[in-house]
């Protein structure tokens, strides 16, 4: 019998949202043929998690802590080239660290804590601010990689950081807020928090730089919305033009009842 997590989502195809995993949740997080793991609280992983990522080649990213690097391999995001994270080789586990510090996703491979990367504080930069910007860039330019999918997102509750998250990336989506604010408080419950509703509110999606390798999803969705756009827009010139042309025969009506032959 498959379980999932708890707060286990769907967000979009090959997207998926969730608590820490245990491993009663192994086997179903493996029939979704994960390719990467975000992490987005600064806990490390436990080593039953570490030994299952790295058994199933997925690579585990924790951008709130700091990542995990391959002295050989390691990649960057266009958010911070100094962040490298674990990519591991084709055919390769992608990571694996234990509790005690580093383990090996290949033979002869080694792997070290890249502490230069690790923030004074990981995902929470003031009082009202649940993460940072940064961290948020970085990640939705992840998960907007289709490089990296399938995917899960992963915090320690599946509430607070990973909602936050998720409304964010719902804004790129062109989402209405009070829809985001419907999906956020759906997982949260009485555990939402107005400061992570101010925060999606109020986060720069300007800022976000698109890869190159779009997900389908997100190709399919933003042709949609352009095609909305475009409709609305030419529905509005209609009105335009009507309301200028009722306004000239009013206009004229004046006109000639001012001037009676």
């Amino acid at each position: 019998m498959l379980t999932p997590p708890e707060q286990f989502g769907i967000v979009e195809q090959g997207l998926y949202r969730s608590d820490t995993l245990h491993p009663s949740h192994f086997p179903f997080i493996r029939s979704l043929n994960i390719k990467t793991a975000i992490l987005l609280t600064p806990e490390l992983p436990s080593r039953a998690m570490s030994n299952f990522f790295e058994e199933n080649q997925i690579r585990l990213i924790d951008l709130a802590l700091g990542s995990w690097k391959h002295n050989t391999n390691t990649i960057s995001t266009s958010a911070n080239n100094s962040n490298a994270i674990n990519s591991g080789g084709e055919g390769q586990s992608g990571q694996g660290v234990g509790e005690s510090g580093a383990g090996s996703g290949a033979v002869g491979a080694s792997y070290t804590m890249n502490t230069s990367s690790i923030p004074v504080a990981p995902f929470q930069t003031s009082w009202w601010k649940p993460m940072s910007e940064e961290l948020i860039k970085e990640g939705l330019e992840m998960v907007l990689d289709a490089k990296n999918y399938p995917i899960i997102v992963m915090d320690t509750s599946g509430i607070h950081e990973i909602g936050t998250f998720m409304g964010c990336l719902r804004r790129l989506q062109h989402w209405n807020f009070s829809s985001i604010i419907v999906e956020y408080r759906a997982y949260a419950g009485n555990k939402a928090r107005y400061v992570n509703e101010q925060f999606i509110e109020l986060f720069d999606i300007d800022w976000i730089t698109l890869p190159e390798t779009l997900p389908t999803w997100w190709i399919e969705q933003e042709q949609m919305w352009r095609e909305e756009e475009e409709e609305r827009e030419s529905q509005l010139q209609q009105q335009r033009e009507a309301d200028a042309h009722r306004q000239q025969e009013q206009l004229v009506l004046v006109i000639t009842s001012s001037n009676p032959s």
